[in-house]
């Protein structure tokens, strides 16, 4: 079986909702925090819109509730189900915008797609706004997770996320906040950043999002 390709085995244990869903052999690393506090590094055996199979050396029991930071796809959390040779697996629970923008990352997965090309294609369902359009202002303050500070102006925005011009280059893969919205840095542009949203929510519009 070659990477990226549908998996045909589903996970046993996770029920008739949990079997419906096809899963994909996908290859990303991430990190995720243990029951009993500690982190630990992990990879991705393979993932469905409804669980993740992790690969881990870590001792876990069944019924831990785990959270998992997976690079190319954020931050996920669920009960372990299933404890294997080498790893576990998790049931998890996403819905609205951030669980129809998973399908289509999965989807072009299926078809061959990395993930990061399956990333930038799911960022293109959600349509982008200049604050103008949306009646916003166009500047703000980006804080980085250190609490340092910095004045930005948005560019442009969605549903999903919102590109930044800022003298402030935060590393890749790193928390931010622009006014009361909660991201992470995917990108570096010629102006500054390109934040994905963390904390999107299931009925929301990109004109109503809370910058200042």
């Amino acid at each position: 079986m070659t990477q990226n390709q549908l998996v045909a085995e589903q996970m046993q244990p996770e029920g008739h909702e949990r079997r419906q869903h096809p899963r994909f052999a996908i290859t990303a690393k991430g990190r995720f925090l243990a029951g009993d506090g500690t982190e630990h590094d992990c990879s991705i055996r393979d993932m469905s819109l409804g669980g993740i199979a992790l690969n881990s050396d870590v001792e876990v029991s069944m019924g831990d509730h785990i959270i998992v930071y997976l690079d190319e796809f954020g931050r996920f959390e669920g009960n372990i189900v299933r404890i294997f040779g080498g790893g576990f697996a998790i049931t998890t629970a996403i819905s609205g915008p951030r669980r129809e923008r998973l399908q289509a990352r999965l989807d072009s997965i299926a078809k061959g797609v990395s993930p990061a090309e399956a990333e930038a294609e799911a960022k293109r369902a959600f349509p982008r706004y200049a604050p103008k359009e949306a009646g916003m202002e166009e500047s703000s303050v980006v804080t980085l997770e250190d609490g340092r500070t910095a004045p930005c102006r948005i560019v442009d925005m969605s549903l999903g996320g919102a590109n930044v011009a800022t003298e402030l280059k935060a590393p890749l893969g790193s928390n931010v906040s622009i006014g009361r919205m909660k991201g992470r840095v995917v990108r570096h542009t010629a102006e500054g950043i390109a934040i994905e949203f963390t904390d999107i929510p299931e009925r929301a519009s990109a004109l109503s999002r809370p910058f200042g």
